[in-house]
């Protein structure tokens, strides 16, 4: 029944999408940061004005949203604005980031060190950095590295990896190779993408995670594609429809999602890895295909995250790439989209971003550009470096005080939204 029904569900929003497109500029909605619940238990953070950590209860890896709605209830709301009042200003900031780091030892990494003391907001796993590698190759080890990491934490953690399947599996020590965006498109089917997203949030609740940097929905419109086979296909309509039940797989499952690389990466030429890709596609053309299935899926799915990247697109930012760009983050993400939620950058230390600005410099521009959660940072070190690059913007009037609870804010709701916060 569940199937027929989530078929069905898919089948009448692909209609719905296509009706969009042909009018989006006149159907802008608000989006969130995802579900809201129906009732929720008040944690009583400790009210401190010193770097003593508020104590927020964690909830269960993968807890299941209650119910679903466009936006946070009113007791969220003041929940999370009482943990908020008895935030230092370190605590804060700690909660913009979420921090890698190699190797796995829990301590010897800097890891514990980043959550117990500069109160970062949330780590992601990493096969490539060796997070898995033995002893931590097993699910159940895993899980007890993350509940280890949550108890050191004084605001629960977002714990995440991007996990798309395909040739971006994070999962393969644990489950072998699984369907790309590519696969899963060509079954025909949208609720294969909707059972997988579903069997993949099961996956991560058991290893402790609850977000899930996926799915891609960059429209594929060159040849070859840099992306290969991490993209849905070469419509918008058809990018949203396996997307959209992607994230619902995830979301509905307790696991918050991300749509990702925001402006676009469907018409890149080179790796943005190794450079800043520059796309050089008319306003017209980028609300036509780069921007579309954000569109439909910020008013109709409620993604619980955004992904901006480095990508010079000239006719939204001659100047700057997406995630450091008031005009595109603001702008259009924010202002035009209707966006609400929770944006991150990508890997701030990406070649398109370090070869012009360090680390602490980009962060400070992403804050400034409205994104909320800044990934990059890989060491205590790093993380210093970072914190004192946004004080010293606070200091000199760069950045606002209201400007990082804006963020803070949007974070913890979305931490609240998805069960990681009681």
């Amino acid at each position: 029944m569940r199937r027929l029904r989530a078929a069905r569900k898919y089948l009448a929003a692909l209609n719905t999408r296509l009706i969009l497109v042909a009018c989006c500029t006149a159907l802008l909605l608000s989006g969130s940061a995802g579900p809201a619940f129906g009732h929720i238990s008040t944690p009583s953070p400790r009210r401190t004005h010193t770097a003593s950590p508020v104590i927020v209860q964690p909830a269960q890896a993968g807890a299941s949203p209650e119910d679903s709605g466009p936006q946070p209830s009113m007791a969220q709301l003041r929940t999370v604005q009482r943990i908020m009042e008895g935030m230092s200003l370190d605590q804060k900031l700690g909660q913009l980031l979420i921090v890698e780091y190699l190797g796995n030892s829990y301590q010897d990494s800097g890891l514990q060190y980043m959550i117990k003391q500069q109160f970062v907001g949330g780590f992601m796993y990493q096969e490539s950095n060796h997070n898995f590698d033995a002893p931590y190759n097993t699910e159940s080890s895993v899980n007890a590295f993350s509940q280890e990491a949550m108890t050191d934490a004084a605001v629960p953690l977002l714990i995440a990896t991007d996990q798309e399947g395909g040739l971006v599996n994070r999962l393969y020590t644990f489950h072998g190779d699984l369907p790309s965006a590519q696969d899963m498109a060509a079954s025909g089917d949208p609720h294969v993408a909707f059972v997988q997203g579903a069997q993949d949030a099961q996956w991560l609740a058991d290893l402790g995670m609850n977000a899930d940097l996926a799915p891609v929905v960059d429209v594929h419109t060159v040849n070859p594609p840099i992306l290969e086979t991490r993209m849905f296909g070469s419509d918008p309509q058809t990018v949203a429809a396996y997307a959209g039940a992607f994230l619902d797989g995830l979301q509905e499952n307790g696991i918050a999602g991300c749509l990702k690389h925001f402006p676009g990466l469907g018409a890149i030429t080179s790796d943005p890895h190794s450079g800043l890709p520059v796309v050089n596609r008319s306003m017209t053309e980028l609300e036509k295909i780069d921007l579309a299935p954000y569109r439909l899926l910020i008013s109709q799915e409620h993604p619980a995250m955004i992904m901006a990247t480095d990508v010079l697109m000239p006719a939204i930012d001659p100047t700057l790439p997406a995630e450091l760009s008031p005009k595109a983050i603001d702008g259009i993400l924010r202002g035009e989209l209707g966006y609400n939620g929770v944006v991150i950058t990508d890997g701030l230390y990406m070649s398109g971003i370090s070869d012009q600005w360090t680390l602490s410099q980009a962060t400070v521009l992403a804050v400034e550009a409205g994104d909320d959660l800044i990934e990059g940072p890989f060491t205590p070190d790093q993380v210093s470096a970072v914190v004192s690059a946004l004080k010293q913007a606070l200091q000199q009037g760069q950045l606002s005080m209201e400007r990082i609870d804006q963020s803070v804010q949007r974070i913890l709701l979305m931490k609240m939204q998805y069960g990681i916060i009681k």
